[in-house]
């Protein structure tokens, strides 16, 4: 699944992130109980899908489509301003695209992207930004 290739992605290429890359499903967890982590962290999930110009022929149909994931980081930040807070979790954000931009978790007709970045919240002593990414996939039917 892409959303495991993801989180194993950043866990190994991104040290700052120690292994505390996780998928959608513990952010919930860690929303529902109250307790966001006290050192950076980052949940991948899926933020959407575009499809391209179908083409149908004889026994199948095919169709690109561009696939979009979010990573959500957490981050501990002291600072009240979002200016300082941002230079705080910059090598943090460069990291994690650096990890995933131009990479593929398997052969296809295309690598990720980063679509865009920005920061959701400062609150708590914690720092959340969303880096969204995308790829191009295909669809393939043989009715």
């Amino acid at each position: 699944m892409m959303l495991d290739a993801i989180v194993g992605r950043l866990n190994d290429q991104v040290p700052a992130l120690s292994n505390r890359a996780k998928p959608v499903a513990d952010l919930v967890e860690m929303i529902r109980s109250n307790r966001l982590p006290q050192n950076a962290t980052a949940t991948v999930s899926p933020a959407g899908l575009k499809g391209g110009k179908a083409e149908a022929g004889t026994g199948v149909f095919t169709q690109p489509l561009h696939r979009g994931y979010s990573v959500l980081l957490i981050a501990p930040s002291q600072s009240k301003t979002g200016a300082k807070a941002l230079e705080e979790v910059d090598p943090l954000i460069t990291s994690v695209a650096s990890a995933l931009a131009g990479w593929a978790p398997e052969a296809g007709p295309g690598v990720f992207q980063v679509d865009r970045g920005r920061l959701l919240s400062i609150t708590g002593g914690r720092l959340l930004y969303e880096l969204v990414f995308s790829i191009n996939t295909e669809l393939r039917v043989t009715p």
